[in-house]
């Protein structure tokens, strides 16, 4: 539903953990929004939504990624000034929002997925830990980048790329989208994304198909979720054993590297314990298990298993057979061919994130997207 047909903001204050803590509206107006300011970029005109104000991002993982660079990139087209900092520079979390809030920032965006059942407990305490501090009305936004549950910001923007691509959200039912493990040299890969997009997409009505070698499982809450949401939406959720069997008569197929759950769980075990060198040799054995499905990857016979003109997706970066290693995810032919649909859904989290932080931060942003939109000031 568009803010057009809404009486006030119900997203003013509220923070973006997880999907499932939103309303199905909640969503298709963040979309809406992301859609509407997309628009103006894509037109020359500016899309800045603030006067001024700031945005941190927090990573504790230590590895820069696709996701943070877009929450930068909607950083510079808001108009925040962007901060970055390594979460385990501070204490706790109730010391990073006591600092955040007293820097008077409008957007705080965590990225913490290292540790099952751990992560996303940080992000719930940071979000608590603001409110109790900002009783005036100034609370920040915060965004979850990725977590050891959730990744709401790479998968409201994928589900907003479909509806543009669709004809809107309501086009996405009974569409069959195939969520499925591949290959990757790197092999440790947190698995908020696929854990994410099954349990959003099914809600939409989708029929959702996951595959992954055995052992590859992600949490049984993520199973439940789907089958829960694909129950209510009066769509499918399907586990299979081979990305064939995945891509059958797909119309989306998600190819991407995902670490098993239980390797999560046993790393966040060694690490609760110190137990620096075990991680390693942790990490260093899933390594070598990965290599036995080096077949797992999207090639363009794969892709002939799915629907003619097919909509290949990605989080980017993607690992990239004889461009980024010798052996990944896809195919170089696969990559080449669909490398405008990969760059348009990379560019559209930018649009999203934006959308979040007026949507959490304004309680007229409707007014604001209007202004632009009529003003049609230039960018440059």
């Amino acid at each position: 539903m568009s803010l057009e047909n809404k009486e006030g903001n119900p997203l003013f204050g509220k923070d973006f953990l997880k999907t499932w803590y939103l309303a199905d509206d909640e969503i298709k107006t963040v979309a809406d929004v992301a859609g509407r300011l997309a628009a103006l970029y894509k037109n020359g005109a500016s899309t800045k939504v603030f006067d001024g104000g700031a945005a941190v991002t927090v990573t504790n993982s230590g590895k820069e990624t696709g996701i943070e660079l877009a929450a930068g990139f909607g950083c510079a087209l808001s108009g925040l000034s962007l901060f970055e900092k390594n979460g385990r520079d501070f204490a706790n979390s109730a010391t990073l929002a006591t600092l955040f809030t007293a820097g008077c920032a409008d957007v705080i965006a965590v990225r913490d997925c290292e540790y099952a059942g751990k992560s996303s407990g940080y992000i719930r305490r940071l979000s608590a830990c603001i409110k109790e501090s900002c009783a005036d009305g100034r609370k920040p936004c915060v965004i979850n980048l990725g977590s050891d549950e959730d990744s709401p910001l790479q998968t409201i923007s994928d589900l907003s790329y479909l509806a543009q691509r669709f004809g809107g959200t309501e086009q996405l039912a009974g569409r069959k989208i195939a969520v499925t493990w591949a290959y990757s040299p790197s092999g440790t890969t947190p698995f908020a994304v696929p854990q994410g997009l099954i349990s959003l997409f099914t809600r939409f009505g989708m029929n959702v198909v996951l595959a992954h070698p055995k052992g590859y499982d992600l949490s049984p809450d993520a199973y439940d979720r789907a089958s829960e949401n694909a129950k209510a939406s009066g769509g499918s959720f399907e586990r299979v054993g081979t990305m064939a069997e995945a891509f059958d008569g797909a119309e989306i197929v998600y190819p991407i590297n995902w670490a098993p759950y239980s390797f999560i769980e046993k790393r966040t075990e060694l690490c609760e314990a110190h137990r620096a060198a075990s991680v390693e040799l942790l990490e260093s054995e899933l390594r070598e298990q990965n290599e036995q499905y080096k077949d797992w990857e999207c090639t363009e016979e794969m892709l002939e298993n799915a629907c003619d003109c097919a909509v290949l997706m990605h989080n980017l970066p993607a690992q990239v057979t004889d461009v980024t290693c010798v052996r990944g995810e896809m195919t170089a032919q696969v990559y080449n061919a669909n490398l405008a649909a990969l760059s348009a859904q990379a560019a559209n989290r930018a649009f999203v994130f934006e959308a979040m932080a007026l949507l959490s931060r304004s309680k007229e942003p409707l007014a604001v997207i209007r202004r632009l939109e009529e003003n049609g000031l230039s960018r440059i």
